[in-house]
């Protein structure tokens, strides 16, 4: 939806106000008309003829004024003609200055100034001029027809009222035009912070806020929600510079106006627009067709641009648009993995392991360490004797609804929330403790192995919280093992290298876990201050089958040798595999074969039994 194709905001503005103003008239008027009548009735019944019949019918004639002045008020009469309708309440002030005519009464003229003042409510100059027209008009009749010998007024009497009307019009329109220009002035502004708010200045098309708003007015279950994304739109703004890239997306966001005007379209952010369509599209055809407008040239200033994009697409099915522009992005991003100028389609499995997703990741944050979460050892033994030499310390999760969660699943979460900075932190101090009671008890010495992740190893005081953690425990350094994956060669800085580099002059052991099968360079492998290689699950259980994956193990291990350091292999459960890894030298081995994760109690019986 384009700017220039909605309703005017300060049109709608506007009128919203003029139709509360000509309520308020209504209500005034009959307040008027009511107390009017009230009165009229009371000071006849107090005159010398008293009340009479005609003064009854002449009092309810004006209730029955003021009742559909505010009936009126709150009718949907358009504003061209409703201001002409309840003007005709004006007619009031000659029927009311009628029966003193005679009398000569000298106050009943101020009933012209309260209805004056009444039409100041509207902003509308007509009812303005009806009130006065009808009021002059009014008291030149007193003026002419008022029978001599009555009426105590004199000439200049008359010409003072007339006067003090048409001051009492002048400041009600210097009033009314002062009024007029502030509430313009205030609802042009409100309509310009609509626009920043829920408008794309570049695309002049609504942002992802209107989006939403409008969707969820409009949407039904089966509806299709698309995220398009330019592939490698940054090429363009590099190439070209930011105001050609903003000119091409003025016209991307045209074309798909054009293309689906039956759809709601939007600018997400970036270089990414979010379209609406009925339920009655084909995914598979919208997507085909969004596609092939975008694939068409965009020529800008005589430049000839070619773009492409990729598109997610999510169903709504009773969730918050939100959700399901969520979904979208999940969609989007698979799509961008497969191959650009595609579309991908969020299927319910993945909608359901996002929901999952999501709980878990509040959850997290209701999480209580010591509650909810407990750390398992799983024991490694060497190679030949097969005595416990370390043990792997690895936290669970037992969610109250769930159960147990795979840290699988869970430790992506907590990394992406930043939680593990906490949760590491615990398991830490979790293991280092028992590894200190295993001392006090007298048992033989293992080492206790710690992972950690990149988000940790990023934090500048990381090394002062390991010490600390140590210093507190009393758990001695060289027994601490802080393992980590491949992952800090794409995600690791400077930062890393130097703490890896700090803990290591302290003592700690550093093991980096599942080499081979990530982003590893053999010259930062050198670099880094390793005392152990971890060879993964995968590549041990394929190493008894495949010739290049038994290759790759033997390779590792005399790699290992050669650079001082340490090999353990994981996740050895057969006897075969186990005979093969000692045969090529490997040092230590982690399976259930051996041990699986047990709890510190069931540890110490097989500390004691290999001491």
């Amino acid at each position: 939806m384009k700017a220039h194709d909605r309703p005017s905001s300060a049109n709608l503005h506007y009128h919203r106000e003029v139709k509360a103003n000509y309520r308020l008239f209504g209500m005034i008027i009959f307040v008027l008309t009511s107390c009017g009548s009230a009165l009229y009735v009371f000071s006849s019944a107090l005159s010398r003829s008293g009340l009479e019949w005609s003064d009854g019918w002449r009092a309810g004639l004006i209730f029955i004024v003021g009742l559909v002045q505010l009936l009126i008020g709150k009718s949907n009469l358009s504003d061209q003609l409703k201001p002409h309708v309840m003007s005709s309440v004006f007619l009031l002030i000659p029927f009311i200055n009628y029966p003193y005519i005679e009398s000569g009464a000298q106050t009943v003229w101020a009933a012209s100034l309260l209805f004056l003042l009444t039409s100041l409510v509207v902003i509308n100059r007509t009812m303005l001029l009806y009130a006065t027209g009808i009021s002059i008009l009014s008291l030149l009749y007193i003026w002419l027809e008022a029978p001599s010998g009555t009426s105590v007024f004199t000439a200049t009497d008359h010409i003072a009222r007339i006067g003090l009307i048409l001051i009492a019009t002048l400041i009600s329109l210097l009033i009314h035009t002062q009024y007029v220009t502030r509430l313009e002035r205030n609802i042009d502004y409100l309509t310009r912070l609509k626009e920043q708010a829920f408008f794309d200045p570049v695309t002049e098309l609504a942002n992802r806020s209107f989006f939403v708003i409008e969707t969820e007015k409009r949407a039904t279950s089966g509806d299709l929600i698309c995220l398009i994304d330019l592939d490698d739109f940054k090429t363009v703004n590099d190439a070209f510079g930011y105001r050609t890239g903003d000119r091409a997306l003025h016209v991307i966001g045209s074309r798909l106006m054009t293309r689906f005007s039956d759809c709601i379209v939007a600018k997400a952010s970036g270089s990414a627009f979010l379209l609406h369509a009925d339920a009655h599209h084909s995914a598979q055809g919208l997507c085909d067709e969004i596609l092939s407008s975008i694939s068409e040239r965009v020529q800008i200033d005589f430049k000839q641009i070619n773009l492409t994009a990729s598109i997610g697409v999510s169903f709504v099915n009773g969730e918050s648009i939100d959700h399901v522009i969520n979904d979208a992005e999940i969609a989007l991003f698979t799509a961008k993995s497969n191959r650009k100028n595609t579309f991908a389609i969020t299927d319910q499995a993945t909608q359901n392991e996002r929901k999952r997703a999501m709980q878990l990741t509040r959850d997290l944050y209701d999480a209580e360490l010591d509650r909810d979460f407990f750390v398992l050892f799983q024991p490694q033994v060497g190679a030949s004797s097969h005595r416990i030499t370390g043990a792997e310390a690895l936290v669970r999760w037992n969610h109250p609804k769930y159960g147990l969660i795979s840290p699988l699943e869970f430790i992506p979460l907590a990394e992406r929330t930043r939680f593990i900075e906490t949760l590491g932190g615990w398991v830490m101090r979790k293991a280092c403790l028992q590894g200190k009671r295993w001392l006090e008890h007298g048992r033989k010495p293992i080492t206790i192995a710690v992972n950690v992740s990149p988000w940790q190893l990023r934090q500048p005081d990381f090394t002062e919280k390991v010490l600390e953690i140590l210093t507190d425990t009393g758990f001695p350094p060289q027994l601490l093992e802080i393992e980590m994956t491949e992952h800090i060669f794409v995600e690791g800085t400077m930062q890393i290298i130097d703490t890896l580099n700090e803990l290591h002059r302290h003592g700690i052991r550093i093991a980096l876990d599942d080499f081979g099968t990530g982003f590893s360079s053999m010259q930062t492998l050198v670099k880094l201050p390793f005392d152990q290689l971890k060879i993964p699950k995968e590549i041990v259980q394929e190493a008894i089958d495949s010739e290049e994956k038994r290759a790759i193990v033997e390779m590792i291990i005399q790699l290992g040798k050669r650079l001082d350091m340490t090999i353990v292999a994981e996740g050895v459960e057969m006897t075969a595999e186990a005979e093969l890894l000692q045969q090529l030298g490997c040092h230590t081995l982690q399976g259930y074969l051996f041990h699986k994760p047990l709890e510190a109690l069931y540890i110490e019986p097989l500390l004691d039994r290999h001491a």
